[in-house]
């Protein structure tokens, strides 16, 4: 017994005039397409970095005070940072080296 497969009716037309794209501009369109997309979203991004002691102590304490959990934690000061004042931050960014 034979199965008999039809041909798809909206199948695309081979053109064999369109021109080859060259080595280097099929690896930029590859390079395009991982690109991270410019627009802006919501969707959180994994990061990795290193934390000193202290810091993580502050979160992890501000996460049991509140009941929320670090990454929370972490918005908020980010937050506040993005609403402080310049001159302010500049403080707080030199007595950090401090510690």
């Amino acid at each position: 017994m034979t199965i008999k497969l039809k041909r798809p009716a909206n199948a695309i037309p081979v053109n064999e005039s369109l021109p080859v794209p060259s080595a280097a501009e099929r690896a930029r369109f590859i390079a395009d397409g991982d690109r991270r997309p410019s627009s802006v979203s919501n969707k959180a991004v994994p990061s990795t970095f290193r934390l000193p002691l202290w810091v993580i102590d502050i979160l992890e304490t501000e996460a049991e005070r509140t009941g929320h959990n670090k990454t929370d934690v972490l918005k908020a000061m980010a937050y506040g940072l993005s609403v402080t004042d310049e001159n302010q931050i500049n403080i707080w960014l030199l007595e950090s080296r401090k510690k």
